[in-house]
């Protein structure tokens, strides 16, 4: 252990990476509690638009321990569309559960309004991305007839497009039904893709 001329204690190996652990709980505490204010903002059907103001106001922070972790609004929504996301990329890879798929879609269509803004304009290309990076992200190591990212754009657009086209009510259909038909297509598809 070596200390500073102003007392303060560093610490060394093990102790030190305990000390950096505690920190990173502390900044995954932070966004967490961030990222829930924002998800009880997002279900209040009320508000259309959400700002950092209303989202650390939410939660209880200042603007600036918003601005350590997050550059804008924007930017924690996406954060806060991961784990639905990866449902999705489980099913674009052939790994899905339909009923836990179909409770999701269930959930988008119970906020559709919102879940339309989502998908809609520079927004929704962020989440495209978002969902491609998820299914790579799957796909890591496995041979496939295409190249990775290729592969990975190719199965999150054959997963996403029914669902986009479903919110915006192009035709009617049961989330048991659509969420049984992207497992399924997805386990086609890595079928078709692999290079054995």
């Amino acid at each position: 252990m070596r200390l500073w001329p102003d007392k303060t204690t560093i610490l060394s190996g093990k102790e030190e990476r305990r000390v950096t652990t505690q920190r990173d709980r502390r900044s995954a505490r932070t966004r967490e509690v961030l990222v829930e204010a924002h998800n009880r903002l997002v279900l209040d059907n009320r508000q259309r638009r959400i700002k950092v103001g209303d989202i650390v106001a939410e939660a209880g922070v200042g603007r600036s321990t918003f601005y350590d972790h997050y550059s804008s609004a924007e930017d924690i929504h996406l954060e806060a569309l991961v784990r639905p996301l990866a449902m999705l990329a489980d099913a674009a890879v052939g790994r899905g559960e339909s009923e836990r798929l179909a409770n999701l879609l269930r959930h988008f269509w119970d906020n559709r309004g919102r879940a339309r803004e989502t998908i809609r304009g520079r927004k929704g290309e962020r989440v495209d991305r978002l969902l491609a990076e998820l299914v790579a992200e799957r796909l890591d190591g496995t041979a496939s007839t295409l190249p990775a990212p290729l592969a990975a754009a190719q199965l999150a657009a054959a997963a996403f497009a029914p669902v986009k086209a479903w919110l915006r009510a192009a035709a009617p259909c049961d989330a048991a039904a659509l969420a049984r038909s992207i497992c399924d297509s997805g386990a086609a598809a890595m079928r078709a893709l692999r290079a054995d």
